[in-house]
């Protein structure tokens, strides 16, 4: 990574794929740079995603232009870092009526999805319609489709990736350590640091309240969760949910088909478990759009994972930005917000603010 080297004592609590990347761009810095989890690195909210790799399409409809992109230069990033575990994926989209104001409204989107990718875009989408023929094998009770192109990934293999290079960078870390107490100073426990780095996720706040310590952000604790059914598709899709406010996805997931996500505001980060009417959610969801229908007997397993959104004024936390703030307070650098795509850059953020400190 281009930049100024330092060599400064890093510590960084937290061990989700906030943690980890920013552990890498700050080793490669010239850092030394130590990672506690009270866990296994990657095993909360960061292990429990749809397995995308995207700019987040459905955030242009908020006009949040500047998150799409960051999130689109970050996408190419993880596919050219990690050719072998990560790939582009085409998503259809399905319509009733293509003289419609909502199938305007995505082919804009969408072209303007491809535009904000520039010379990093993965491929232009499609405009099917009357597609029996088209699409073989018709999964969906429509025959009319745009597609678009987006990055999806292994997150397994990549975690494993993602250890190898902070052993081969001589990252510390500490797995199955829970951080009682830091400060301002730079002290972790009974560790010293010159910066520390609360990269936490939804359980930043819990421990700042626990340490007394103040900032200008606080978050939502947005759980989201997922089915894996015993159904083979051929491709993906996004399609409206039932409540017609949020989007659904239904991906190709090693040979059976991974759905979600939902969108529930809840009280803990800890041990997140899919409530009944989640499942009921995804499964009539899934069941207005695709042939085949189906009911709880196919679900294989699920998860949930929490995820750590700016709280804003919105009074609809659905339309909350999913974009990160990074906010310093003398040695403490606090992280709030993000996702897996966008881990990258907050990394590059923080080495910048560590280098010019």
């Amino acid at each position: 990574m281009a930049g100024i080297l330092s060599n400064k004592k890093i510590g960084i609590i937290g061990g989700g794929i906030t943690g980890v990347v920013t552990a890498i761009f700050l080793a490669r810095a010239g850092n030394k740079v130590t990672i506690f989890d009270k866990n296994k690195l990657l095993s909360e909210t960061s292990s429990s995603t749809t397995k995308l790799l995207h700019g987040g399409i459905r955030y242009l409809e908020n006009l949040q232009i500047k998150e799409v992109r960051n999130g689109l230069n970050d996408r190419h990033w993880w596919l050219k870092n990690f050719p072998n575990n990560t790939s582009a994926i085409e998503i259809f989209i399905p319509f009733k009526n293509i003289f419609s104001i909502r199938f305007i409204k995505y082919f804009i989107g969408i072209k303007l999805y491809e535009f904000l990718s520039f010379k990093k875009k993965l491929g232009s989408g499609k405009i099917i319609f009357g597609s029996r023929n088209v699409m073989k094998n018709q999964e969906m009770n429509f025959l009319n489709f745009l597609s678009f192109i987006d990055g999806f990934m292994d997150d397994e293999l990549l975690s494993e990736k993602l250890r190898d290079e902070l052993s081969q960078l001589d990252v510390e870390i500490y797995e199955n350590y829970e951080v009682n107490d830091f400060n301002l100073s730079g002290a972790v426990n009974n560790f010293n640091f010159d910066n520390v780095i609360l990269a936490s996720g939804p359980w930043n706040k819990i421990l700042l309240d626990k340490n007394n310590l103040k900032t200008d952000k606080d978050i939502d604790l947005i759980k989201g969760s997922h089915l894996v059914i015993d159904r083979k598709i051929n491709r993906a899709y996004m399609f409206e949910a039932i409540c017609k406010k949020r989007y659904i996805f239904a991906l190709p997931y090693k040979n059976n088909t991974l759905l979600g996500t939902t969108e529930k505001r809840t009280d803990s980060p800890d041990t997140p478990i899919i409530d009944e009417d989640e499942k009921d959610y995804l499964i009539q969801s899934y069941n207005s759009f695709f042939s085949k229908q189906i009911s709880s007997e196919n679900i294989l397993y699920n998860y949930s994972g929490v995820r750590p959104l700016i709280k804003s004024n919105k009074k609809n936390f659905h339309n909350s930005s999913r974009d990160f703030y990074i906010d310093q307070n003398e040695k403490l650098i606090c992280v709030f917000g993000g996702k897996w795509t966008t881990a990258p850059s907050i990394a590059k953020k923080i080495v910048t603010i560590i280098n010019n400190g």
